[in-house]
């Protein structure tokens, strides 16, 4: 039954008292339009996602269909992490050796056709979200990615079609599996990082500054017109370098509009150098937050196995997580400069290589803002302290490796110090390669 309007009823119901028929009162107002699904912005410390099932299948299928759907989801971020990795490759990383990737699925009531699917992150959550529905907030799975689904026949080793799902929808939900502190309390997983103490370096000019009388010039690889290359105390490798402006400065390199396209070709020699002299891929990093006594800004360039972007990618979207930032990729093939104006509240930046050898690679951004502007400025700037107290460790981008290869002494630059002499041989060794690439 409904009201309906009638020639001089509004006037009947004043002269009434507002009343209606006998025993019934005024209607009441109709009730607030619900609010069904939340944003991507509303959802920003969410690990899980709501998934409703087609209305078409039938209830007796319901635990099936969410267990094709959560492969659905695991394999997404699986071929977004191997782009351009055969399926049968032993380089391809899956959910089986790499826990970042896997997802469960919970289904409270048998009866009907919703469930949720739980990650490991953030990040993983929107990553699948956006590959499947092609929005951050969710939305109807794209057919595309349902007739040629990611899932796996094993007999043929081709992937199977389940367009019987077409409907399905993806949406954030609130709550879910959040990153929890490991063991050791530093909210890594896996690797545990040696609990070891570092003294804070006794200088207090910039290290940095050629014109510095503590500068170690020693460790000048190649000098420019903007910048130059050295590699720094405690490198992770023998080709470990450091791109570092010539003039002080803690705004970001790659931010800035002078600097910029210099280094950016310094960069590209460098990976070239990674892949010809070296057979390897180039890690990439910048992070560009003040610390206490001051920043002289350079980017961090580390030769990698070949072929190890993805399982570094994934490393670090973890890390991020746990860490309580979380690292968005830059699709655009815009540079920094171009993508903001203003970068002064700091950034970390990364540059992950992709499988084939290329010059192809990923690029991944986070903003800092106020609140860890400040907490970057009371933490320890020496470098070598990992208990930075803003959101981006100091040693992040090293603590990334140090995870992926197992080796938690790569972690601390400190840890990898060597003699003044050992620092020369090596210095000597780097920019020998490197002028015979450019002679070539």
């Amino acid at each position: 039954l409904k009201w309906s309007s009638s020639p001089g009823g509004n006037k009947r119901l004043r002269e009434a008292g507002g009343m209606g028929p006998p025993g019934m009162g005024m209607p009441p107002p109709p009730p607030p339009k619900r609010k069904n699904r939340i944003t991507e912005a509303e959802a920003a410390d969410s690990t899980t996602l709501f998934l409703h099932l087609p209305s078409a299948i039938h209830s007796s299928a319901y635990p099936s269909e969410l267990e094709t759907l959560r492969l659905l989801a695991q394999g997404t971020m699986e071929d977004e992490l191997n782009v351009g990795v055969s399926l049968d490759s032993p380089d391809r990383i899956t959910a089986k050796d790499e826990p970042a990737l896997r997802v469960t699925v919970r289904h409270p009531n048998p009866e009907m056709n919703y469930g949720f699917l739980e990650f490991c992150s953030h990040a993983a959550a929107m990553t699948t979200l956006v590959a499947l529905t092609g929005h951050e907030d969710g939305g109807l799975v794209k057919e595309d990615k349902l007739s040629v689904s990611c899932l796996i026949n094993e007999e043929n080793m081709t992937k199977r079609d389940i367009s019987h799902l077409q409907g399905v929808t993806f949406y954030w939900a609130k709550g879910g599996a959040q990153h929890q502190k490991s063991e050791n309390g530093n909210g890594n997983r896996g690797l545990r990082f040696n609990k070891r103490h570092f003294p804070p370096d006794s200088r207090t000019d910039c290290w940095f500054c050629l014109a510095s009388p503590t500068c170690e010039k020693h460790l000048i690889v190649m000098v420019h017109d903007e910048c130059y290359v050295a590699m720094p105390r405690g490198g992770v490798n023998d080709y470990h370098a450091l791109v570092i402006p010539v003039e002080h400065g803690g705004d970001g390199a790659l931010v800035n509009r002078k600097l910029a396209p210099e280094m950016e070709t310094v960069k590209s020699q460098l990976r070239v150098h990674a892949r010809t002299a070296l057979s390897k891929d180039l890690f990439v990093f910048e992070r560009a937050i003040q610390t206490k006594g001051g920043y002289h800004t350079h980017v961090q360039c580390i030769p990698v196995d070949a072929g190890s972007g993805p399982k570094i990618q994934s490393k670090m979207l973890e890390m991020a997580s746990s860490a309580g930032f979380e690292l968005k990729e830059i699709t655009s093939d815009l540079g920094l400069t171009a993508l903001e104006d203003d970068w002064s509240e700091g950034y970390f930046y990364a540059e992950i290589p992709l499988p084939g050898g290329g010059d192809e690679f990923r690029r991944f951004i986070y903003r800092a803002n106020c609140a860890d502007a400040a907490a970057n400025a009371n933490a320890n700037g020496g470098g070598g302290n990992r208990s930075g107290r803003g959101p981006v460790p100091l040693q992040f981008g090293r603590e990334v490796l140090a995870e992926v290869l197992g080796n938690p002494e790569i972690g601390q630059w400190k840890a990898c110090v060597v003699s003044q002499e050992k620092e020369e041989e090596l210095t000597e060794k780097f920019r020998n390669s490197l002028s015979a690439l450019s002679t070539s």
